[in-house]
């Protein structure tokens, strides 16, 4: 079972990343969960309960941090990108980092359109790939 945490902070873009990832889960036959939460910065300590239950074989975390006209953006994506650190670090469950870190809407929009490069499908693709090497292993 793979667990999806999907923020709803910029929920038009987390929708259409959910959407490719969960597209490409369901082609390959790998049973997930999703759970949401409001933004980024949550995704951190969901993922850690989660991994905690000994349920997933992959925690997939969905977000995307736009810049905006303040620092804010800075202190999440280092947040975010600090606290998944430390959890793949502590853990040994496979952690898909889906979150997008991007400098605007467009940029958003590119990485996450069902009909463009849709990364939610990667992140997918790499949560399967992780899980078959950790069986192997």
């Amino acid at each position: 079972m793979i667990a999806i945490i999907k923020s709803a902070f910029n929920i038009e873009i987390t929708d259409l990343l959910e959407k490719g990832c969960t597209t490409y889960l369901t082609e390959q036959e790998l049973p997930f969960t999703i759970f949401n939460c409001p933004g980024a910065v949550e995704t951190v300590v969901y993922a850690n309960k989660l991994i905690q239950t000994g349920k997933y074989k992959s925690i997939i975390v969905i977000g995307a941090i736009i810049k905006g006209d303040t620092d804010h953006y800075e202190y999440v994506c280092q947040y975010v990108t600090n606290g998944i650190s430390q959890l793949s670090a502590m853990h040994t469950t496979p952690i898909v980092f889906g979150i997008l870190t991007v400098q605007n809407e467009e940029l958003a929009y590119e990485r996450a359109a069902l009909d463009r490069m849709n990364k939610g499908k990667e992140f997918g693709e790499t949560a399967k790939f992780m899980i078959n090497a950790f069986e192997r292993l």
